[in-house]
């Protein structure tokens, strides 16, 4: 009875040592989540505080871009530039809002959500404009 008592024991301990080998490191999870993160384009992380933003989502409309990139900080900024280049883009603190983002830069605020940029001014709505996806905003 007492071989068999410890021959249970040992196959216990072995399977629990097994188990605890296969389980996969906190820094073996780290590397690989650190990994597949987007970098945010090097000309917006330049315009943005601190180092190595990461992308959150970008979009084009007839004539902009709008890249969303947050920071190693954890603050998520909304870039917003001409296609075309002809002037320089904006970053502007944004936050996570029901179903999209929102920025403001003074007057101005920005909402994205289902699928559309709505721009307003004081308040006043001024703008809206269709939103595409952006795979490569580099």
């Amino acid at each position: 009875m007492l071989l068999v008592v410890l021959y249970l024991l040992y196959q216990l301990v072995a399977s629990c040592a097994n188990f605890l080998e296969n389980l996969p490191s906190e820094e073996s999870t780290e590397s690989r989540a650190v990994e597949t993160r987007e970098p945010c384009p090097a000309r917006i992380d330049a315009e943005l505080p601190g180092v190595s933003a990461e992308l959150v989502d970008a979009f084009r409309t007839d004539n902009k871009q709008i890249t969303l990139c947050r920071t190693g900080e954890g603050e998520l900024y909304y870039f917003g530039e001409y296609s075309d280049g002809r002037e320089p883009g904006i970053p502007m603190r944004a936050r996570e809002s029901t179903g999209g983002y929102e920025a403001s830069n003074g007057p101005y605020r920005y909402e994205i959500s289902n699928g559309v940029v709505t721009i307003y001014e004081d308040g006043a709505r001024i703008g809206q404009e269709e939103l595409t996806p952006e795979p490569d905003p580099t």
